[in-house]
C-alpha cells in the first residue's frame, strides 16, 4: 500500500479520506454543532476552517448518502450518526479569495461578488436538478431572469428547495474575507465614501444577500454555518443578520479546530510506526510544542496546536526525514496592514500594547472578551486586545486576567509588527556577515558588537528610558532566529533550565554537519554551538558602579545555569547601558 501522506493544504475531505491521508478525527463536534441554527465560528487564519466545512457538506448532503460508510465509517460520527445525516440540500459558499475584489470600484465589487456566488448557485441547481424537478432549460432561464441579482437568485433557490418539501443547509466559509479587506482599505474614508459600510448598510448588496438567508429561515433554510476571523462584518450589518449565534468560545466547541496534545501524540505515533524516520520522536515533539503549541480559546480549555503549522512541519519529517529548513509556514503570517487595522487611530494604546507584547509576551486583560463590535469601535482603537485574540496574536493563559502570545512563531511575528510600528525593520537589514561568523566560527564578540551597533544603537536614545531587559533579549532572539538556518540550529527565548531561565538559547541540531539550506553553501562547516545568553540592562544614566553590579548579577545567574547537562555549554552574559555601551563576559 502506498504510504500515507500528511494533508498539508488539503481541504477536500473526500480526497483526504479516500486517498488515505492522515486525519485527525474532529467529527464528534458535528453532533454538538447541531444544537445551533446559525452558528458563527471564528478562528485565526489556516486553522482548519475550510476542511471542517467540507466535512459538513459530505455528512449532510442528501446525494452523498451512498458514500456515507466509505467516508465516515471509520470515524466517530460514522459510528455514532445523528438522524440528520445525508438529509439536506447543501449549499456550500466559499468567500475566500474575495479580498482581491476590494481594490475595484463599487460596481465592479458587486459584479465580482455576483459572479462568484452566482457560479455556486448555478452548480447547486445542476447538482440537485433531478431532486428539484428542474432541467437545463430552467437553469438557463434562471440565469437570464435574475442576471446579476444574486440575492434574488438565492431567494429562488430557497423557494425551489421549499417546493421540494426539503431542507437547506448553507455553509459560508471565510465570510469576512472581502469585507475585512474593504474595512482596511477604507478605514479612514468619510462615511459616504466608505465602500465597506456601503455594502453592509440597508440596500447594500452584501447585506441583502444575508437578509435573503435570514428570510429563508422562515421556510426551507434549516442550518447556516459561518466561519471567519473577525466579528465586525455581522456587527455592522446590524439587523441584516441578527440571527447569528456566536459559538467561537462555546466550551463544548472550543477544540473543534486545532490539534490537541493527545490528538497530536496519537498522530505522531502513527507516523513513526508507518515511516522510517530517524529524527528522534522526542525532538519532534519538543520542537513542535515550542514553536506551534499554545493556542487556548478559553481559560479552562486545553492548549491546541495550529494545524497547518503542525502539518507543514510533519510533512517535511515524512518526505525528507529532517526538520524543515524554515519552521514558519509563510501562509500563516497575518499581513501587517491587517494588524495595523486592529489598532485603529489609538496610537498611544497601540504602542503600549505592542511594546508590552514585545517585552513580556503577555498582557493583563481583566475584562470579558467582547464577541461583537463594529468598525467604528475598531477605528477608535476600543478593541485592540480582542482583535489580536481573534487574529491569533494573543491567546488565553491559565490566569484568567492574562492573555499571552501563544508560541515562538507568533512571538517572532509580534516582534516584526513592533519593528514596523517603530519604523525599524530588522528583517530588511543585512546582518549576514556577523551571523555567518557566529554560526561558522562561534564568534560571540563579533555577534554582540554587530547587534549593539546595528540594532540597539539605531533606536533613538530616549526610547531606552523605560524599556526593560526583555526588550533587549526579545530583539536579540528575533535577530538570531531570523538569520540562522532552522535545519542546523535551534533558537529559543526564555529557555527553561533546572536552575532558572536563560534569556536566549542557541544550539546546534544533531544534523548540523549538513550545511545545506542556509541559502548559500557555507564555506566552512557549522560551528558546534551550545550557548546560553543572559541579557541585562541599566538605564543610560547609570553609573559605572551600577552597570558593573547588574553585570555581576548576570554572571552569578549564569553560574547557576551551567550545571548538569549544561555545564559544558558556553555562558554569555551581556549588560547594556541604554544604547550607550555594554559589558560582556563569555565562559
Amino acid at each position: 500500500m502506498e504510504k500515507r501522506q500528511v494533508p498539508y493544504t488539503i481541504c477536500n475531505f473526500d480526497k483526504l479520506i479516500t486517498d488515505n491521508y492522515y486525519y485527525v478525527d474532529k467529527t464528534q463536534y458535528i453532533e454538538k454543532l447541531e444544537k445551533f441554527s446559525c452558528p458563527v465560528f471564528l478562528r485565526p487564519r489556516r486553522f482548519g476552517k475550510s476542511l471542517f466545512t467540507e466535512t459538513l457538506k459530505w455528512y449532510y448532503d442528501v446525494k452523498a448518502k451512498d458514500r456515507f460508510d466509505k467516508l465516515f465509517g471509520n470515524l466517530y460520527i460514522g459510528k455514532n450518526p445523528t438522524p440528520r445525516h445525508n438529509s439536506y440540500f447543501f449549499l456550500s459558499l466559499d468567500f475566500s479569495g474575495m479580498s482581491v475584489f476590494a481594490s475595484e470600484n463599487t460596481k465592479e465589487i458587486q459584479n465580482s461578488f455576483d459572479t462568484k456566488i452566482g457560479t455556486s448557485l448555478w452548480s447547486f441547481l445542476h447538482y440537485y436538478k433531478e431532486l428539484l424537478n428542474i432541467d437545463d432549460t430552467f437553469i438557463e432561464h434562471f440565469d437570464r431572469e435574475f442576471n446579476k441579482d444574486t440575492s434574488k437568485k438565492l431567494e429562488k433557490v430557497i423557494e425551489l428547495v421549499h417546493k421540494a418539501s426539503s431542507k437547506l443547509y448553507i455553509s459560508i466559509d471565510e465570510y469576512d474575507n472581502l469585507t475585512n479587506a474593504l474595512a482596511i482599505l477604507y478605514q479612514y474614508a468619510p462615511t459616504e465614501e466608505n465602500e465597506y459600510l456601503n455594502i453592509l448598510r440597508k440596500g447594500g448588496f452584501f447585506r441583502a444577500f444575508f437578509e435573503a438567508i435570514k428570510d429563508g429561515l422562515k421556510t426551507s433554510v434549516d442550518k447556516v454555518y459561518i466561519t471567519g476571523i473577525l466579528p465586525i462584518t455581522i456587527a455592522d450589518m446590524n439587523s441584516g443578520f441578527n440571527v447569528a449565534e456566536w459559538v467561537t468560545f462555546e466550551e463544548e466547541l472550543i477544540n473543534m479546530l486545532g490539534i490537541t496534545e493527545s490528538e497530536f501524540n496519537s498522530l505522531l505515533d502513527k507516523i513513526y510506526t508507518e515511516n522510517n524516520i530517524t529524527v528522534p520522536k522526542q525532538e519532534v515533539q519538543q520542537t513542535i510544542r515550542q514553536y506551534y503549541n499554545g493556542y487556548r480559546f478559553s481559560h479552562s480549555s486545553e492548549y491546541v496546536y495550529n494545524p497547518m503549522m503542525t502539518l507543514f512541519y510533519l510533512k517535511s519529517i515524512i518526505n525528507n526525514n529532517k526538520i524543515p529548513n524554515n519552521l514558519t509556514d509563510s501562509n500563516i503570517r497575518v499581513d501587517y496592514n491587517q494588524i495595523a487595522f486592529l489598532f485603529g487611530n489609538n496610537f498611544k494604546k497601540r504602542d503600549e500594547v505592542i511594546e508590552t507584547l514585545a517585552s513580556d509576551k503577555q498582557i493583563i486583560f481583566s475584562s470579558d472578551i467582547n464577541i461583537s463590535f463594529d468598525m467604528i469601535d475598531y477605528k477608535n482603537g476600543n478593541y485592540i486586545i480582542e482583535g489580536l485574540l481573534y487574529s491569533g496574536i494573543l491567546t488565553h493563559s491559565e490566569n484568567n486576567m492574562i492573555l499571552k502570545v501563544p508560541n515562538v512563531i507568533t512571538y517572532e511575528r509580534a516582534l516584526s509588527y513592533f519593528e514596523r510600528i517603530k519604523n525599524f525593520e530588522i528583517d530588511k537589514k543585512d546582518f549576514g556577515k556577523w551571523i555567518y561568523e557566529y554560526i561558522t566560527k562561534g564568534d560571540i564578540e563579533y555577534l554582540m558588537t554587530g547587534f549593539f551597533k546595528e540594532v540597539v544603537q539605531q533606536f533613538p536614545g530616549d526610547f531606552f528610558a523605560n524599556v526593560n531587559e526583555s526588550f533587549y533579549h526579545g530583539l536579540f532572539f528575533h535577530l538570531v532566529y531570523n538569520n540562522t538556518p532552522k535545519n542546523l540550529f535551534e533558537v529559543l527565548p526564555e529557555y527553561n533550565l533546572s536552575n532558572g531561565q536563560a534569556d536566549v538559547m542557541v544550539r546546534s541540531l544533531p544534523k548540523s554537519s549538513d550545511a545545506k539550506g542556509y541559502g548559500r553553501r557555507l564555506s566552512a562547516a557549522p560551528y558546534k554551538i551550545n550557548d546560553l545568553f543572559e541579557i541585562k540592562r541599566v538605564p543610560k544614566s547609570a553609573s559605572d558602579k551600577e552597570l558593573k553590579a547588574k553585570f555581576d548579577q548576570g554572571k552569578t545567574q549564569m553560574q547557576k545555569y551551567r550545571t548538569g547537562e549544561y555545564k559544558d555549554w558556553r555562558g554569555i552574559v551581556v549588560c547594556f547601558r541604554g544604547n550607550m555601551d555594554y559589558m560582556i563576559h563569555v565562559t
